[in-house]
């Protein structure tokens, strides 16, 4: 058993991926249904089916395998030249038109990003100017004068001094007497 090489499954794969909306999938084919298909196919129509091998992989192939399980098929019809020669330059200048108008509106929003930056910088000119004007009037205006109502003087009294009060210095208590065989506590005078 042959196995297309892979750029040929690729090549298989991106036509059926891009075949016209004409081209339809078709249910899972039996061999019987398989050879009626290619019976009644027109000599121009391409068929592009995916099997899956025996060993599990799949392939995509326009020569089904023997042994190969077919999973899908793609009938696809060659583009008429002149159709796709239209339809190309139709998406280029469909191309060229949206990119045109991105462009427009890239430069528009840089236009627009431009003067509001421009009008920040002016507003912020316009206040550091105000700010100096505002520093400059401080500076040359003349220092502030506080008035304060007249209050009429009232005289206090004079403190009024008490004299120190004079106790009397301490009487020292009653002598009395200490018991026979007591001692006398500290500082106290014993007569003997």
């Amino acid at each position: 058993m042959r196995v297309p090489s892979l750029p040929i499954v690729a090549g298989l794969m991106a036509l059926a991926l891009h075949a016209p909306a004409s081209a339809q999938p078709t249910p899972t084919a039996t061999p019987a249904s398989a050879a009626s298909a290619a019976a009644t196919t027109a000599p121009a129509a391409r068929a592009i089916v995916q099997q899956r091998l025996p060993d599990g992989r799949v392939i995509f192939t326009d020569r089904p395998q023997p042994g190969a399980r077919t999973e899908r098929r793609w009938t696809t019809t060659p583009e008429d030249p002149a159709e796709a020669d239209a339809r190309r330059a139709a998406a280029q200048r469909e191309s060229a038109a949206v990119s045109e108008r991105i462009g427009r509106q890239i430069e528009q929003q840089r236009e627009r990003d431009q003067e509001v930056e421009l009008a920040r910088a002016k507003a912020a000119q316009a206040e550091a100017e105000r700010e100096a004007a505002r520093a400059r009037a401080e500076a040359e205006a003349p220092p502030p004068v506080v008035v304060i109502p007249h209050r009429p003087v009232r005289p206090r009294p004079p403190p009024t001094v008490r004299p120190p009060e004079h106790r009397p210095p301490e009487r020292p208590g009653p002598k009395v007497p200490p018991r026979p065989g007591a001692t006398p506590p500290p500082g106290t005078l014993v007569d003997h």
